[in-house]
């Protein structure tokens, strides 16, 4: 495979590719990285490559003389292709990336890609950028190592040498490093260990002996296997969310983690205690939307329960008395709806609690574990000692937590948070495109759910 980088700075480019398995793979000519300097095709005696912006503007941008001429030159345009000018085989035109952060991220899928081309340009940026006109006429892709901004796409250049040389046969030692490593399947990789199986060190000043897990000393390659796809599944969770929210469970992988999220989430609606317009703890009353329409979402995303939470002995009677109707028909009729029927189905969902406190113990004894107690809110300064995340982040993390998920929805001002001691999360406050922000309970909890759930945006249980 073939690199050619275009940079006006090429003794950044030779150092970094002299050593390591990039620079023998080099020495053994399973690679080739040559250079082409822009400066080579100027005319002027400064041997401009730069020159101010229309419009006005700090700084310059490089000029598209001759960044186009040296493209043309490291593509090996103008060249005879094949082993003769009348050759009937042509060459396949090398592939022209440009290094800038307005580009797309590099992905290792798209490294994989990549690396299957014989001949791959990599212009280096410098200064402002580049003059537009060249990304128009001489670049076939453009790149971004990530969500920040560097002096030149050298550094970037680099890394998707790199990158895309460790899958170049010949490169690797052992071919198949490259096949578990982090990305690789779309997960992080799996933790890794090596003598002495029990390491004496110093942490915050104190002696901590850390052992191997014993796992991987067993000789039992099947349960090693398991421990690592389990580590590897726990550590993209709970360190990019954003690549478990896109990672498909296999049957295998389901056997290994928890039951899927959606059927172990309870969503309560808290009556009490909440807070009125003044700040004072109140309790508001229960109305048919509140029943059915959280229900129908709670059945919608799959969801284990919908509990409504309220002091109040005739309120809870109402819930209860209205999800009878729907369950078994008037007068002990029949059901209007098969249990699994859209209205029936959601409504047999509903229970009835006193106190969050209720809830909470229910689900220890169902489960035979505490539940993770998740609040919302729209205010910013809610429950101040809980953990802020995203649905993203949440989702990542109650994935591999076994036990159940308690998600709370506050009515009236919202959630009296100071007498709500077991949440330990906070879900970010919906936020729309104006300074209003007064969603009903009922919508922001549908909006939360597609967000956790949903099939489309959100993550997939």
């Amino acid at each position: 495979m073939k690199f050619s980088v275009v940079t006006i700075l090429p003794e950044l480019i030779e150092p970094a590719l002299s050593a390591g398995v990039v620079g023998r793979a080099r020495e053994a000519g399973v690679i080739t990285v040559e250079t082409v300097n822009p400066r080579n095709f100027t005319t002027d005696r400064h041997r401009t490559v730069d020159d101010t912006p229309y419009g006005g503007g700090p700084g310059m941008v490089m000029k598209a003389e001759p960044l186009l001429a040296a493209i043309a030159k490291a593509a090996g345009e103008g060249e005879a292709r094949g082993e003769d000018a009348g050759a009937s085989h042509a060459t396949p035109r090398a592939h022209r990336i440009l290094m800038t952060p307005a580009g797309r991220p590099l992905t290792q899928a798209r490294v994989r890609e990549l690396a299957k081309l014989p001949h791959v340009v990599l212009v280096c940026g410098r200064y402002e950028g580049i003059d537009e006109r060249v990304i128009e006429l001489a670049i076939d892709e453009e790149i971004s190592i990530g969500d920040y901004v560097l002096s030149g796409g050298e550094l970037g250049a680099l890394v998707v040498i790199d990158a895309c040389a460790r899958f170049v046969p010949g490169v690797l030692g052992e071919a198949s490093s490259t096949d578990e490593e982090s990305h690789s399947a779309g997960l992080l990789e799996y933790p890794q260990y090596t003598r002495p199986p029990k390491l004496v060190a110093s942490r915050d000043g104190q002696p901590v002996e850390l052992e191997v897990p014993a796992v991987l000393s067993s000789g039992n390659h099947a349960a090693i296997a398991a421990w690592r796809r389990v580590q590897s599944l726990t550590r993209t969770a709970r360190r990019r969310p954003d690549l478990f929210a896109r990672h498909r469970m296999t049957a295998a992988d389901r056997k290994l983690v928890p039951p899927p999220l959606h059927a172990r989430t309870h969503l309560a609606l808290v009556h009490h205690p909440v807070l009125d317009r003044t700040g004072k703890i109140v309790t508001t009353s229960l109305t048919n939307f509140d029943i059915h329409d959280l229900a129908r979402s709670t059945r919608t995303y799959g969801l284990a329960a919908y509990h409504i939470v309220t002091p109040v002995t005739v309120q809870r009677e109402k819930a209860e008395h209205i999800a009878s109707l729907w369950l078994q028909g008037e007068g002990g009729a029949p059901p209007r709806e098969p249990a699994t029927g859209s209205r029936a189905g959601a409504l047999a969902l509903i229970r009835t609690a006193d106190a969050v406190q209720t809830v909470i113990d229910e689900l220890t004894a169902e489960y035979g574990q505490a539940p993770l107690v998740v609040a919302t809110s729209a205010r910013t300064d809610s429950f101040p000692d809980a953990t802020r995340c995203s649905p993203s982040e949440l989702y990542g993390e109650a994935s591999v937590r076994p036990g159940p998920m308690l998600i709370l929805l506050g009515t009236g001002w919202g959630l009296a948070d100071h007498l709500i001691p077991s949440v330990s999360r906070l879900l970010t406050p919906i936020e729309g495109t104006s300074d209003w922000n007064h969603l009903s309970v009922r919508s922001a909890g549908a909006i939360l759910l597609d967000r956790l759930f949903g099939r489309t945006e959100g993550p997939m249980a």
